[in-house]
């Protein structure tokens, strides 16, 4: 008989998941998915002529196969894009990761010795006596000094995940690529290599827009036999004899079906488990209650023009603007407008509590505009359209604490045997989309060789997933 394995959630490690359980002739592959989509954060959509994705996106990976494999699916479909990023500050351009050469000369002269010194004196108290670092103030204070923590880190870490004194050092580990000060000036006079592992200086991207990956991931697996159940809510997951036996699901006909399961593969937000097993132990719902994600917005200016940015990103730490990201789609690939035209996102995070998440289109389109006009970008009459499209609980937050939680929740992967926690919502991981490709192989490879949840899982996460790093 085959080994029946439903996974729930058609994001980008669901799909990589499906499409690789569906190389096994011995697995039966279902996909439940709420949205009549899949993809996730990665699709794309079209409006009018123009093809957009839900904030910028590119594929790169350090993970050994995963850019292989990517390949493999996309053919010709990639292009290999040469990357540009910059970082506004002060009413300038600067490179990005910041470049030692640029704090020097382009900050003024008093900013710059400010830094220095900082970073200076901040090595002596290190040395002098090493404290291990708590939050994620304290990882970037030491690696890069006060001064420079507080002119770029401190203003972005608010941004995307709130007081930066309250969230753990784990997050800064993860998120901030660059290895400090000193493996700068290291980097800058004895090596004229780019460090692959801090940043990418190329990628690939599908000609038509990001979504494609997704859909092809589908497509594959559908050709190999897997079954996708699109438009599908999951309202409970049934447990007997200590295993996950199935889950309930309803369409919007309200009809509700039992699907069973051998193996459950779960990439939806990790805290929604306490709702869809409420018999599991109070301090385990407890827990899933204090996972905390926040949310994202992209609000999209369609525009006649032909370019407007100098980069195909741009990050705006300063606390002025709300955004912390503008980024140009023709610059990912010239397909996915009209000429003559392009499409500028603005990107940020927010709680459900943030004035921005509860603005309609008109007005926060108003908000975002009048923080982009010192930039002078484009003119109010270039815009053909302006509209946003937002999403809840996408990013996680690595507040204090927040293993402990984290972890309850894991342990059912031990309790239950044949759950699997995986991608950046059902792992609570914070990554990139190459490690949810990475992450959905993996499990796929694992329930294929293994059968079950067994020591080798755990190693897995602690000696590959938990080494995730995001390289800008």
């Amino acid at each position: 008989m085959k080994k029946r394995v439903v996974i729930l959630g058609a994001g980008v490690t669901g799909l990589s998941a499906a499409y690789r359980l569906s190389q096994f002739p011995e697995c039966e592959v279902h996909v439940l998915e709420k949205e009549m989509e899949v993809g996730g954060l990665c699709r794309s959509f079209t409006e009018g002529d123009f093809t957009l994705d839900l904030g910028p996106h590119k594929f790169y990976s350090n993970v050994p196969g995963v850019t292989e494999a990517m390949c493999e699916v996309m053919g010709d479909e990639f292009l290999l894009r040469d990357k540009t990023q910059k970082l506004y500050m002060s009413g300038r351009y600067f490179s990005f990761p910041l470049s030692l050469v640029e704090m020097i000369t382009r900050f003024s002269p008093i900013k710059s010795m400010k830094i220095l010194l900082s970073f200076g004196w901040q090595v002596i108290k290190t040395t002098v006596s090493s404290q291990p670092d708590q939050t994620y103030r304290d990882f970037v204070v030491n690696k890069f000094g006060k001064a420079l923590y507080e002119q770029i880190f401190q203003p972005m870490a608010r941004k995307m995940f709130g007081n930066p004194e309250k969230l753990d050092r784990r997050l800064a580990e993860v998120r901030i690529s660059s290895p400090g000060l000193v493996a700068v000036l290291k980097q800058v006079l004895f090596s004229k290599k780019v460090d692959r592992t801090v940043s990418a200086p190329e990628f690939h991207y599908p000609k038509s827009g990001f979504g494609r990956i997704p859909a092809k991931l589908m497509e594959k697996a559908k050709a190999n036999g897997a079954n996708f159940h699109l438009g599908v809510k999951v309202t409970k997951i049934e447990q007997s004899q200590g295993k996950v036996s199935g889950v309930w699901v309803s369409s919007d006909s309200g009809k509700s079906e039992f699907i069973s399961c051998d193996q459950l593969i779960y990439t939806i937000p990790m805290q929604a488990i306490a709702e869809l097993m409420p018999e599991l132990p109070a301090e385990v719902r407890q827990a899933a209650r204090f996972v905390k994600f926040r949310h994202t917005v992209v609000y999209y200016f369609l525009l006649k023009a032909k370019s407007v940015l100098p980069a195909m990103w741009v990050f705006y730490p300063e606390s002025k603007f709300r955004f912390g990201r503008l980024s140009e789609m023709t610059k990912f690939s010239p397909s996915v407008a009209p000429e003559g035209y392009t499409a500028l996102m603005a990107d940020f995070t927010c709680t459900g509590d943030d004035p921005e998440w509860s603005m309609n289109d008109e007005e926060l389109g108003k908000h975002l505009l009048n923080q982009m006009k010192p930039l002078k970008l484009f003119s109010e009459d270039q815009i053909v359209k302006c509209f946003s499209k937002r999403f809840k609980n996408i990013y996680p937050v690595y507040e204090m604490g927040y293993e402990e939680r984290v972890n309850k929740l894991r342990n059912l992967e031990s309790s239950l045997e044949n759950i699997y926690f995986v991608g950046r919502l059902g792992d609570f991981n914070y990554n990139n989309s190459d490690q949810c490709f990475d992450m959905g192989f993996s499990v796929a490879n694992h329930i294929q060789e293994k059968g079950k949840v067994a020591e080798e899982w755990k190693n897995l996460r602690t000696e590959r997933f938990e080494k995730y790093r995001i390289v800008d």
